[in-house]
Order: structure tokens, then sequence, then C-alpha cells
């Protein structure tokens, strides 16, 4: 974190916040027509301050800052962490935060998550999982995008026992620093942060651009 906070701009950045009883899960709100946080903004010094005082905590509060554009925040991180398996208009994104998790859902562009710090875990399904993950409404949305009313780590089958068809065709991968995992286009994914502090670094990229070799 200290060497974070050193190379750190002074640019505010959107916070997200959920409340200890959530278990880190950023949703729907019980009315189904907001997210279950609050958000804020502030420097990536105030969110790096939070999240070192929720690490001592028994049952933390979640915070993140999500897609957070590297270069604003981290000026020169793409020179001196450069991509070579992705075309050259896709741009590191951060994901900063506590063990917090990342509904499923999907994104229109191919994806390439790297761990730099902590633990994640990802689930993926296929795009023939849709009508059996219960999407939740296009608007609002906690991701931007609709997000399954199932939660990963603790289904209710009984309320929607379709999920089991699902998990039938889930896949699991968990990723720590220097990690990295490729999420194709339309793919649903739901991440889940394990540890205290944990970075993601992605990169989205439309289907249409081809990827630099290896």
């Amino acid at each position: 974190m200290t060497l974070l906070a050193a190379r750190a701009s002074a640019e505010p950045l959107i916070i997200i916040r959920a409340d200890p009883s959530l278990e880190g899960r950023f949703h729907y709100g019980p009315d189904g027509r907001a997210g279950n946080f609050i958000r804020g903004r502030g420097p990536m010094s105030a969110l790096l301050t939070a999240l070192a005082e929720e690490g001592s905590a028994a049952r933390p509060f979640a915070i993140a800052a999500q897609a957070a554009t590297a270069e604003e925040y981290l000026p020169g991180f793409r020179a001196s962490h450069p991509m070579p398996f992705v075309p050259s208009e896709a741009f590191p994104r951060m994901w900063i935060g506590n063990a917090a998790k990342v509904g499923t859902h999907n994104d229109p562009t191919d994806n390439i998550a790297v761990v730099a710090a902590g633990r994640r875990r990802f689930t993926l399904f296929p795009p023939e999982a849709e009508d059996d993950l219960y999407m939740g409404p296009a608007r609002p949305s906690p991701a931007g995008t609709p997000v399954s009313m199932v939660h990963v780590t603790a289904p209710d089958l009984d309320a929607y026992p379709r999920y089991k068809e699902a998990l039938a065709k889930a896949l699991e991968a968990e990723l720590g620093p220097g990690d990295a995992i490729f999420i194709p286009a339309d793919w649903f994914h739901h991440v889940e942060a394990l540890e205290s502090f944990n970075i993601l670094v992605n990169y989205w990229w439309p289907e249409s651009s081809p990827a630099a070799a290896p």
C-alpha cells in the first residue's frame, strides 16, 4: 500500500462501500431500484487509508474502486507495466478493494484480468447458461450491466432452481499475484476478492481487434 500511495495522483476516484451485513456482496438493493451500497469520491490515498482501517475489523465494510483508469491514478503505469497480449487500444483499468464480490455478469468485449495483489476466485459460465442465471434488471445495475440474482457463494436453489443447470456448466479458477485469466466476450463471470487487500488490472477490447501475438 505504501508504494501505491507514493505513486498515486490526487485525482478523485469513485469509491463504493457496502455494510458488513452484506458480506462483501455488491448487488441490487432490496427494492431493485438502486444498489445495496453507497458511492463517494476521494483520492486513492483516502481509499488506501480506509482499506487499512478495515483490514483489522472482524466484520469490515466492503470497500472498492472499480475499473479505475490506471494511467489517470498511477501516471506512467502503462509504460512500466506493458501487456503484450492485448491490442494497442486496450488500456489498463484497476480494481482495488478488500474482500468483496462482484455479481455474475457479462461484457460485450474480450477481457484479460491480471491479479496484482491478493487473491481472486473467478466463476465463469458460457453464454448459453444465461437463462439459468436469473439475470436482474438492466437499469439500475450494480455493475453497469445486468447482474445475476443468484449469489454464487450462497445460492438459494429453492428460489432459483435452474441455477443448478448453470453450475453444471461452470468453470472456476483461483488466481494469485501474477496470475491472469482470459474471459471471452459474452461469457458470464462472478469475481470474488479473497483477502483484505486486493488489486486486479484488466484490459477490455472488442472481438474485432486482434490481440497481439505471444
